[in-house]
């Protein structure tokens, strides 16, 4: 089957993006023709902390996680993970000129992204209504969610942010769970505590793991330690 060109896979990408969904094909189409693909590879960086943002990036494929380094470089703190049809830390480039606040790293072989040049995006988004009006939602919701999850790192025990993990990844089949490292920047923690707690879990009987392919065998439970139950 032939590739389609990029403004067309650009366009079909941003017309099912939460961002941008509810904007008609007109409004999307002079973005869409300024876009390029661009894939990586895991373990890639897109950007780093400090760079000023001169591309928008969309995941299109894989994903990417956006993480500040703390503790004097010793320790990661994921921010959040974006899928397909997620912006890749869009505040930064809708804000202008200011750096970026975190890193960005590609974490799967491929990766597949959607390269749109920042100072066009604005002009765009910013002189047609129905754009901004979408932008500034969507922004809303990913801050409200960005808060949400430092709210849980800080308030809450690994126990039950595991908990939380594998009920949201594995309570309905297998999930092949990231190495410890890549699940310990999810949670916030070190991959030493990662390793003790999913051991934990096993010896309970709450979960099965065998070959990091992890199944939720006992919900209730999981609901319990991850606040949610009655």
């Amino acid at each position: 089957m032939p590739t389609l060109p990029d403004p067309v896979r650009a366009l079909e990408l941003l017309s099912h993006s939460p961002v941008f969904g509810g904007a008609s094909p007109a409004d999307l189409r002079p973005l869409a023709a300024r876009g390029t693909f661009r894939t990586l590879r895991r373990g890639e960086l897109l950007f780093r902390a400090g760079d000023v943002p001169e591309t928008l990036f969309m995941v299109s494929s894989g994903s990417v996680r956006v993480y500040r380094v703390v503790r004097g470089g010793t320790r990661e703190l994921t921010l959040h993970v974006e899928g397909p049809r997620q912006l890749v830390a869009g505040v930064g480039v809708f804000a202008g000129s200011d750096p970026a606040p975190a890193h960005a790293v590609a974490l799967q072989t491929p990766t597949e992204v959607l390269c749109l040049p920042a100072a066009a995006v604005r002009e765009h988004v910013f002189g047609t209504p129905a754009l901004a009006a979408a932008v500034i939602a969507s922004l809303a919701r990913r801050q409200a969610e960005l808060l949400a999850r430092l709210e849980g790192l800080v308030f809450s025990e690994l126990g039950e942010r595991l908990a939380a993990y594998l009920l949201e990844h594995a309570a309905d089949g297998p999930h092949a769970l990231p190495t410890n490292s890549d699940l310990a920047a999810l949670l916030g923690t070190v991959p030493e505590l990662v390793s003790r707690k999913l051991g934990e879990f096993y010896r309970l009987g709450l979960i099965q793991l065998e070959r990091r392919q992890v199944r939720v065998l006992d919900r209730p439970e999981l609901e319990r330690l991850a606040g949610r139950g009655g």
